[in-house]
């Protein structure tokens, strides 16, 4: 789901008909980038590479909310709590860097702002190695993703 791997569409095709073939293989690609970005190992960088991702997946699915049914929501609801969680990620990072820009250096008001924010950090990452494992990539999720993605009702 790297932005560089762009989808070619077939402009011969309806909407439905592109959904039905690609998107599929979006959703196995999202399940394989998530697993990744919740082994535990991941950077803070990595977290923000997939929540990117979920971004992108999750703009694509709304673009053709029209080919799905009401079981789109649930999934795009599940995108959304991903985007949210990694993005406070991402904003303890933009506000450690920008404490780092303004706080004198090795203050004490500057130590515990980097502290808590690198407390915090680890918390949301991990509320979304455990979102990811407990309601996410369950038994069977992707194949229920990728067979939604593959019936279009349009």
């Amino acid at each position: 789901m790297a932005k560089r791997n762009r989808i070619e569409w077939d402009e011969a095709a309806s909407a439905a008909e592109n959904a039905r073939r690609k998107l599929p293989a979006l959703a196995q690609t999202f399940f394989e980038a998530g697993r990744k970005a919740a082994g535990g190992k991941a950077s803070e960088a990595a977290l923000h590479r997939f929540r990117l991702s979920a971004k992108r997946l999750r703009y694509t699915l709304e673009f053709f909310r029209f080919c799905y049914g009401p079981g789109l929501d649930d999934r795009l609801a599940v995108l959304r709590e991903i985007q949210s969680c990694l993005g406070e990620i991402s904003d303890c990072a933009v506000t450690r860097e920008l404490a780092a820009a303004t706080l004198p250096g090795r203050s004490a008001e500057r130590l515990a702002a980097d502290r808590f924010l690198q407390r915090r950090a680890r918390q949301k990452a991990a509320q979304f190695r455990r979102y990811w494992r407990r309601v996410v990539d369950v038994a069977g999720a992707e194949r229920r993703w990728r067979s939604y993605f593959a019936r279009v009702r349009a």
